[in-house]
């Protein structure tokens, strides 16, 4: 895949999923329409921002480690498959 269809996938992607994501959000966090972003002060969205951060960086470790798993076990894969046309 190069550049160009990468942006086009996750252009659309992001353009399908946001707005869901979006209403979900609102329904669970300000279901009477009485909260919202907008009302947050300035140091509540920083606050707010930092939490999905955080989320963000947990996400990303956990998908990290599982890659490296896979990694390795491919690794081990492709030796017993050596290993055995070898015998």
């Amino acid at each position: 895949m190069n550049d160009k269809e990468i942006k086009i996938r996750a252009l659309s992607e992001f353009t399908r999923e946001a707005p869901r994501k979006f209403e979900a959000g609102s329904r669970e966090h300000n279901p009477k329409g009485d909260k919202g972003l907008w009302r947050m002060s300035e140091a509540q969205l920083v606050s707010a921002q930092k939490e999905e951060v955080i989320d963000m960086w947990h996400y990303t470790v956990a998908l990290e480690h599982k890659i490296k798993e896979q990694d390795a076990l491919i690794i081990q894969l492709q030796r017993t498959i050596a290993n055995n046309k070898q015998a």
